[in-house]
């Protein structure tokens, strides 16, 4: 794909994410919400040991394993980790803005008119957009960049996640799929912005000694 190809997927990407924004915003998805979670059965354990793959503990236990696996290979950090991890970091920030900003609480929740402070300590407690989807879809991008045969595979995971946190009834349809717009989005945001940060980054891992963490 050209750069001006990709330029404009991310603006379409970027329109989408905004259209569902202001649906959740002003609640015109409130009623297609409502109607899939009453529709949709309970899911049990194995849905539950599904989406637990997709948790930030075990999300943070992949970053670990290529870290190490990087070091193993060449010695230091390589691209495709760094921009991995920076989606992650990313999106997991996007996420608890918005949890905080629109205050959608989760399937069977009441609605709640905290503080500032007490909507950030209990940001978990509100429900768009999915942080266990954003991440696998973080995850299925960046992973489809670098294995990309098996595309489908990691946005088959994906997809599974998102209907994992359905099942479980702690998300509404419309959290998980701005979840999976999200995670591409940040990708190719990262990507198409990299000659502008990636300089920055190796000018303060200069400065701090850490050459182990620096990319080619």
């Amino acid at each position: 794909m050209g750069e001006i190809a990709k330029y404009r997927v991310t603006l379409v990407f970027t329109a989408l994410l905004l259209f569902m924004l202001l649906a959740e915003w002003s609640g015109l998805v409130s009623g297609v919400n409502n109607r899939l979670n009453s529709l949709l059965p309970q899911g049990g354990p194995l849905t539950s040991l599904l989406t637990d793959t997709a948790s930030f503990a075990f999300t943070a236990g992949y970053l670990v394993l290529l870290f190490l696996w990087d070091f193993r290979d060449r010695g230091r950090l390589s691209r495709f980790t760094l921009e991995l991890t920076g989606g992650i970091v990313i999106s997991m920030a996007i996420v608890g803005l918005l949890k905080v900003l629109i205050g959608v609480p989760r399937p069977g929740e009441a609605q709640v008119h905290w503080s500032l402070f007490e909507s950030i300590k209990n940001a978990d407690y509100f429900a768009f957009p999915s942080g266990h989807t954003a991440r696998a879809a973080v995850l299925a991008y960046f992973l489809s960049r670098r294995w990309k045969r098996f595309w489908p595979l990691w946005w088959g995971w994906a997809a599974a996640i998102a209907l994992s946190r359905l099942l479980l009834h702690v998300h509404w349809f419309s959290d998980v799929v701005f979840a999976l717009m999200l995670g591409p989005w940040v990708g190719m945001l990262l990507v198409l912005t990299e000659e502008r940060w990636l300089p920055y980054y190796r000018a303060l891992i200069t400065a701090l000694k850490l050459g182990v963490l620096d990319v080619e």
